[in-house]
């Protein structure tokens, strides 16, 4: 006789709920039934949509984003004009840049526009005349400029040549002084020259009185850099009138002392430190002061360097 088998929990249940065994069956055929039918739905497909958030403008093709050319022509305006882009040169320069592809040739198109206006040198200027003469601006040293020439008037009232010609050489240097910037825009003269005139006035000897002060701070202005001992000791003796040498240049005045390191390559040295400095915030490898020294020394204008730095990817950021 074979042993009677438990019957399954299943049943049991139904069994307590007074349910048929074929009414357990047909539920479970049922709930079967539904899952296969579920099982062999498709699935829906998912559809995305675009959608535009405001103030959330999408970089280019290229990933040069709205925000990064804002702050590219930015930087520009300031570094060069010393001032933001009006709304109106600010879309000009972003369209000449989207326009090109954001190419070196439509940065430098950019670069050299600004550099054709006056205002550029203007700025220049200021920077210098704040740097080298405390902020003496334009309307002091035409003051100066007056002045110096009623006292020439007054001596040839007098007969006092002597005294004319002392004022009259000192007025030289002033006029120069005052239209440095309009010279260095018309190219008459070279980027040495400027900033020779702007050691050679009695506003930067006032500033930087007596000998040594004066080659201390002419060395500290053009070159960066203090002088050596030797060098001390020739730039003093020469701006004091004595036969001495710099440089391996012979000089026996302060005019000659002038001269001297205003040609000098390290004077050229010292621009392409500068601008490097400023505008990268970091000094020039061996390779690029070399190459910028040698074209500012060869051309008189640092233009070119300014041009290399401002379309290059580094100080763009794209």
């Amino acid at each position: 006789m074979k042993a009677e088998t438990n019957p399954p929990l299943i049943y049991l249940f139904f069994y307590i709920m007074d349910l048929s065994k074929n009414k357990v069956i047909h539920i479970c055929l049922t709930l079967l039934l539904f899952a296969a039918f579920f099982s062999a739905c498709k699935k829906e497909e998912l559809i995305h949509e675009n959608v535009t958030i405001p103030d959330n403008i999408p970089p280019g093709q290229d990933g040069v984003s709205d925000l990064k050319l804002n702050s590219y022509v930015n930087n520009l305006y300031i570094d060069m004009f010393g001032r933001a882009p009006t709304e109106e040169e600010l879309s000009e320069a972003k369209t000449t840049l989207k326009d090109n592809n954001y190419n070196e040739t439509s940065r430098e198109d950019i670069i050299t526009g600004i550099m054709s206006s006056y205002d550029y040198y203007k700025n220049i200027n200021v920077l210098t005349s704040q740097k080298m003469l405390v902020s003496i601006d334009s309307l002091t040293i035409q003051y100066e400029i007056d002045l110096y020439e009623y006292t020439i008037y007054i001596a040839e009232l007098t007969g006092d040549s002597v005294a004319v010609f002392y004022y009259e050489y000192y007025l030289e240097k002033l006029v120069n002084l005052r239209d440095a910037s309009v010279h260095l825009y018309n190219s008459s003269i070279t980027i040495n020259e400027y900033f020779k005139r702007y050691v050679d006035n009695i506003f930067y000897d006032d500033v930087n009185m007596g000998s040594e002060n004066f080659v201390v701070s002419c060395f500290e202005n053009l070159f960066h850099r203090q002088p050596t001992d030797d060098e001390m000791q020739s730039g003093i003796a020469m701006v004091d009138g004595e036969a001495s040498m710099l440089f391996l240049v012979q000089g026996n005045s302060k005019d000659a002392f002038i001269n001297i390191v205003g040609n000098a390559l390290e004077f050229s040295q010292g621009q392409v430190l500068e601008a490097y400095q400023t505008l990268l915030a970091r000094d020039p490898s061996s390779y690029e002061m070399n190459e910028y020294a040698l074209q500012i020394q060869e051309t008189g204008s640092f233009n070119e360097m300014k041009i290399d730095i401002f379309k290059s990817e580094e100080y763009a950021g794209f």
